[in-house]
């Protein structure tokens, strides 16, 4: 507990004294946020990685959908046929592989949609730093943050709108 109450008060003096520097080497600083989000739903860009990832998951979902409907035929069979105890076993060994390879075939194409996005996302993440930047400059702000991070901000802070017409 004494260890979490001096870091605190650590952090809070270097704190204090980077606001210091700050304000003794520039009078204030002036801080603004960008909503990446809206980045994304918004631009052309954006909304071009949005289309490519439904499409990819319109195609997994495809593959899915074929899977289960095996499934449900192997178990539909299982119920209503009637079988030697042999043949029931066998069926019902080919009905867990196939469950198996559902689940699998399942999990590697959330994998492989996760990483796709993530790698779309950043792209477009990319392209916006320099625009970010450059509005930052013309507009004379120090400190850009991403929205998320931001609990309370004045929505003149914003620049948002600004770095999603600079990237169309």
């Amino acid at each position: 507990m004494k260890r979490a109450i001096f870091v605190f008060v650590l952090g809070a003096a270097l704190i204090g004294v980077g606001a210091y520097q700050a304000d003794a080497t520039s009078g204030q600083v002036k801080v603004g946020y960008v909503d990446l989000q809206r980045t994304l739903s918004k631009t052309t860009a954006g909304k071009n990685a949005k289309r490519k990832l439904e499409r990819d998951k319109t195609k997994s979902q495809a593959t899915l959908t074929k899977l289960q409907d095996e499934v449900k035929a192997l178990s539909g069979q299982l119920n209503s046929l009637k079988m030697s105890e042999a043949q029931r076993k066998a069926k019902m060994q080919i009905l867990e592989k196939k469950y198996v390879q559902l689940q699998e075939t399942f999990y590697k194409l959330q994998g492989e949609l996760a990483r796709e996005e993530a790698a779309l996302v950043g792209k477009i993440f990319k392209k916006a730093a320099p625009v970010i930047q450059k509005v930052a400059k013309d507009k004379g702000f120090d400190l850009i943050v991403e929205k998320s991070a931001v609990l309370y901000s004045d929505p003149r802070l914003d620049i948002t709108n600004e770095v999603n017409r600079r990237m169309k």
